[in-house]
């Protein structure tokens, strides 16, 4: 914190973590204005592959200005580290807000899809593929703003870059079923992406879920998602129409372009009929299945156990004439003796012990749950914790010793350290107690941390606050404690009563209030004294009282004297 990275831009505060980068919020010292800054991880630093990944997403964004994409201001290296500079967006993912309140309204889940729909029309007019949409990826504004994010992975939409096989880039739940199998991939491959997360948004879940990447990839190959209109209640046909359609296995018939999607959307809100013809995917091959294991596991094994498994497929590859009866031969072995093996190898994955990663920072986490062979989850939380040290872990998504698949990835959530908040003014014009309580839970704090002292005050009235610590404005712990200083008015004390008999029972009332006594009054006939002449009084006038204590008058009731 307080660093200055390119001699203008100063740490506020860690905000967000990836595998790639860390994000912080600063300030822009030129420009007097909050930004966020992306820095790539110490780790990576000289693996020219991920420079060159993360100098693409600047690229590839700063090329970019839409109202519904995060803005790339700058970009720069300072000593070891490259950085990014990008518009500050106060706000949560929609990961957040899904987690929060799905399944969303048909009204709100369209006006955050056709925003994210929008920015992708733009990124595509400028020959743009972001390749990793997820609801991770995209911020919410405290107004509702959808802005797209992250453009890590993403190409440009060109001959030259259309042709990059083999490798499965994007997040298993949202990729398209050509990301799945390395083929090639082109706007639509956005869209289908698009359309996972309008299902979500609508019914709450995921079309494709499973116990491994393996098993989703292989879903979005194979399978057709259940439609959104038997999930849950209220989805129309034709929004049924529009989701099945962004989700077709086939790029031939899926939405040709994000303004196609935006046209349906047009149509679907002012009641216009949406024809779509269901199709059933064909079945996918032992090919398709090969693709989609190595690409997923491409990206957890080792450089060395890399290259020794490419070696196999390539040795494996190699096209060989056999004679019919040898090759008959051949086939008969491995259906007989080897097919059980291969499926048992292909989709088998070990099972494998969740570490305990809390109270270690991200760096240490990360290093301890590769070595159980599981992956620290992208999008990491951060949340106030008094008990635990600042930027050290606070939870995790599973449990430790639990038994999970090897490549799991293990979200966590990360401690902000205390929070602080200013403290209010609650000593001006002396406000009541529990009007000055009130204004300081209403800034955040919490009751329970309110002591009330009584003091005694000559002038301000009984119950209003004279004092508080902390003072006004303060920066203050929101769990620390509170003192508030309440007056108890001004100090009693002993005084000598006086004689108000023979006095009406108004006039001896006045006096004896004037001497800060409270006044009980009780009648009885007299015929020395005339109707409402106070007879005695207890105590009697001349012995000792303190103020703010009870005394009796006895007043008259009659006859009185004679004429």
């Amino acid at each position: 914190m307080g660093r200055m990275f390119g001699d203008r831009y100063e740490i506020e505060e860690k905000i967000g973590a990836g595998g790639m980068a860390i994000v912080y919020k600063a300030k822009d010292t030129l420009l007097n204005r909050t930004v966020a800054i992306k820095v790539l991880r110490e780790q990576f630093a000289s693996d020219e592959g991920f420079i060159r990944r993360f100098r693409r997403e600047a690229q590839s964004a700063a090329s970019l200005s839409h109202q519904n994409i995060v803005s790339i201001f700058d970009v720069g290296k300072d000593g070891q580290e490259d950085y990014i500079v990008m518009e500050y967006v106060k706000g949560q993912t929609l990961k957040d807000i899904i987690r929060q309140q799905a399944p969303l309204s048909v009204e709100k889940t369209i006006h955050i899809v056709r925003q994210i729909g929008e920015a992708l029309a733009h990124a595509h007019a400028n020959h743009i593929i972001h390749r990793d949409i997820k609801p991770q990826n995209i911020l919410m504004t405290t107004d509702g703003r959808a802005k797209v994010t992250d453009f890590g992975i993403a190409r440009a939409a060109s001959a030259a870059t259309l042709t990059h096989t083999g490798d499965i880039v994007g997040s298993v739940h949202y990729l398209s079923p050509e990301q799945a199998k390395g083929a090639q991939t082109n706007e639509q491959s956005d869209i289908y992406s698009l359309g996972i997360i309008l299902y979500e948004l609508i019914t709450g879940k995921v079309p494709y879920d499973g116990d491994t990447p393996i098993t989703i990839a292989l879903k979005h190959i194979q399978e057709e998602p259940e439609l959104p209109g038997k999930v849950i209640s209220g989805v129309s046909a034709e929004l049924d129409a529009i989701i099945m359609k962004s989700l077709a296995k086939s790029v031939q018939d899926r939405y040709k372009s994000a303004s196609e999607f935006l046209g349906d959307i047009d149509r679907l809100m002012t009641g216009q009929t949406i024809v779509w013809e269901r199709k059933i995917a064909e079945e996918s091959t032992d090919s398709d299945q090969t693709q989609v294991h190595k690409g997923l596991r491409d990206k957890v094994i080792s450089a060395d156990q890399k290259g020794n498994l490419e070696d196999t497929l390539h040795k494996g590859k190699k096209k060989r004439k056999l004679p019919l009866p040898a090759l008959i031969a051949i086939i008969s072995v491995l259906v007989l003796s080897g097919v059980s093996f291969a499926i048992y190898s292909f989709f088998y994955v070990p099972d494998v012990v969740v570490p305990d990663v809390k109270g270690l920072t991200i760096e240490e986490a990360e290093l301890k749950l590769k070595d159980e062979g599981l992956l620290l989850g992208e999008n990491i939380e951060f949340d106030f914790n008094e008990e635990v040290e600042k930027d050290k872990i606070i939870s995790q998504s599973y449990a430790p010793d639990t038994m999970v698949k090897a490549g799991r990835t293990v979200d966590v959530t990360v401690s902000k350290g205390m929070e602080f908040i200013k403290f209010p003014d609650v000593t001006s014009n002396n406000p009541l107690q529990e009007n000055a309580v009130n204004a300081i839970l209403a800034a955040g704090f919490e009751n329970d941390n309110i002591e009330i002292e009584m003091m005694l005050h000559p002038t301000i009235p009984t119950g209003r606050v004279i004092g508080q610590n902390p003072p006004p404005q303060a920066t203050w712990p929101k769990n620390g404690k509170i003192t508030l200083s309440v007056s108890g008015g001004e100090e009693l004390t002993m005084k000598v009563m006086p004689d108000v008999t023979g006095y009406s029972s108004k006039e001896a009332k006045s006096i004896l209030e004037a001497y800060k006594l409270t006044v009980r009054a009780e009648t009885e006939s007299s015929l020395l004294f005339p109707t409402d002449a106070v007879i005695s009084t207890i105590p009697r006038p001349g012995q000792p009282v303190k103020q703010g204590s009870e005394v009796k008058i006895v007043v008259s009731e009659g006859p009185g004297p004679p004429p």
